[in-house]
């Protein structure tokens, strides 16, 4: 192994992702280098080390100071199997979100480089783009190890979470290896299936994630992350923390047999991750099935839904490209997302009415912005993700009031289906009245319509059909400004509810009937400013 060509592999393939996330040259030429990984490490390092051992030094109370040092050796035997997992998390989130041609090796397979130089090389920098959460953690831990003399057990869980930094990059490279050559299988061939399974692995890892990082669980996690550690000691994963613990109580020889035992696991998994990628190195060639069978195009849709020939057919590519695009997926996850966080937040309180007043005043905004922000974000995103094959709406023999009106449909339809299955979900939770029930029925069709048709012309005014590693669909200014407009929206739309709770402790019909009226005005305002943006669009031919 040429430790030589790693580190240059490593150095380019850092260089691609960093690059691939810039649209301007000048932000890609400053923030595309590599040593902006070292700029951010630091400043994520020294900031929170400075800043807790002010508050450590004197300002918090002691009743406070006392609380932290109990924690302290917790949270730094913590630290490597968190990183880990972390680490492992962002990996497969990262090659779930990434396009399919931006993550082949077939370019590999010109170059002079052996299995294990391109693992090593990958690994290295894998670690290295996402060494910034290693950076945070040591940076928060080394504070109050300073002020608490715990200094040489931080020492140790540094070199243990360095060590499960570079674990959870082989466990990433590994499983890379696994899949690349049933990529093609999975994405080409599986059909349905295929689809299913990456849509809900996507799921599974963006709510696993929320969860993660979730304030109602991590007080649990923290609290019963060490008896976990201490059951599981056979576990590789936890040896790290396990002997950060043996070095934190003077047990020199538990700490020297898990230290020992974490690097012989590294040693491992990386001989294992060379193996698969000698194995699996060539992805299968995709195989073209024809059949001879006679093609009926289906007029269903256009019967349902009263659209046209030609917005049939935008409609149908849409769908498809929902549930088979790979950076459409995330999409996909956002109701879940939401519904999860929102379901933790609420689950202390379950169980409870909702009252009429107060209580009601607060469920409102709970319910209503998870859907808003939803049905905005697929607005946003539906003209950018054509990419460059826009030139087909271009070219097609469509107007733009009709694109304008086919593209409205889905986060319309999407929009209604997840408000209507988290209204049903809180009014299980929180056994919402009947009345209640019908009025935030009533308040979120009003805000899916707004939403849907203030996204849609923020998409046309600020589409991104740029093909990069993860496309964003509608640029960084107009997605902020989209979405501060968006909120501001909704809380208009709503303005009437609360001013009939505020004023009378009750919502009364007519003021339903304004905040209807008010959603109802922002949707067809916002749909005749959609369409003058699409029409723009189409005479400046913009790609």
């Amino acid at each position: 192994m040429s430790f030589r060509k790693a580190y240059k592999l490593a150095i380019v393939l850092t260089k691609s992702q960093l690059r691939g996330y810039q649209r301007r040259r000048l932000i890609a030429r400053l923030f595309g280098d590599p040593r902006i990984i070292l700029v951010a490490d630091a400043l994520m390092f020294a900031v929170p080390a400075l800043l807790a051992y002010v508050l450590l030094s004197g300002i918090l109370p002691v009743e406070i100071r006392n609380a932290l040092r109990e924690i302290e050796t917790q949270s730094l035997a913590g630290i490597p199997t968190a990183i880990a997992f972390m680490l492992i998390l962002f990996g497969i989130l990262s090659e779930i979100s990434q396009p399919v041609q931006s993550s082949s090796t077939d370019l590999i397979n010109w170059l002079p480089i052996s299995p294990r130089e391109y693992v090593g090389g990958s690994t290295i920098s894998l670690s290295y783009t996402y060494s910034f959460m290693l950076a945070f953690m040591l940076g928060v831990t080394l504070g109050p190890a300073v002020v608490f003399n715990m200094f040489p057990v931080w020492v140790v869980a540094a070199l243990m979470s360095l060590l499960s930094l570079f674990i959870g990059a082989c466990v990433v490279e590994l499983l890379r290896a696994l899949t690349n050559r049933i990529s093609s299988s999975f994405y080409k061939k599986s059909g349905r299936s295929g689809i299913f399974v990456r849509l809900l692995l996507t799921i599974v890892v963006l709510v696993f994630f929320q969860l993660l990082f979730s304030g109602n669980i991590i007080v649990y996690l923290l609290q019963g992350l060490m008896q976990t550690v201490r059951a599981a000691w056979f576990v590789p994963i936890v040896w790290p923390s396990l002997a950060v613990l043996g070095g934190s109580q003077g047990d020199i020889l538990a700490l020297s047999t898990f230290g020992l035992l974490t690097f012989g696991f590294l040693i491992a998994l990386f001989g294992l991750a060379v193996g698969a990628r000698a194995v699996f190195w060539v992805p299968v060639p995709v195989s073209i099935r024809l059949t001879n069978q006679t093609y009926h195009p289906s007029a269903g849709t256009k019967r349902f839904l009263g659209l046209g020939v030609a917005e049939s057919a935008i409609f149908r590519k849409d769908i498809r490209s929902l549930t088979r695009r790979r950076e459409m997926a995330r999409l996909l996850a956002i109701p879940f997302v939401l519904a999860i966080s929102i379901a933790v937040s609420l689950y202390p309180i379950s169980g409870t009415s909702v009252p009429e007043g107060p209580g009601f005043y607060a469920l409102i905004p709970v319910y209503v912005m998870p859907v808003a922000i939803f049905c905005a974000i697929m607005s946003m995103t539906s003209i950018g993700q054509e990419g460059n094959a826009v030139w087909n709406l271009y070219v097609a023999p469509i107007k733009p009031r009709q694109l304008v009106r086919v593209k409205l449909v889905i986060p319309i339809l999407l929009g209604f289906a997840f408000s209507l299955a988290m209204l049903v979900f809180l009014g299980f939770v929180l056994r919402i009245a009947l009345a209640d029930f019908l009025l935030l029925l009533i308040l979120s069709v009003a805000v899916v319509l707004a939403e849907s048709a203030i996204g849609l012309y923020f998409a046309a005014k600020f589409a991104d059909f740029r093909d990069v590693i993860r496309s964003r669909f509608v640029s960084a200014w107009g997605s902020l400004f989209g979405t501060f407009i968006s909120l501001l929206l909704v809380g208009l739309t709503a303005s009437p509810i609360f001013v009939s709770i505020a004023v009378r402790g009750s919502v009364a019909d007519e003021y339903v009937v304004l905040s209807f009226a008010i959603g109802l005005t922002v949707f067809l305002v916002s749909w005749k400013l959609a369409e003058r943006q699409m029409t723009k669009l189409f005479s400046e031919i913009r790609v």
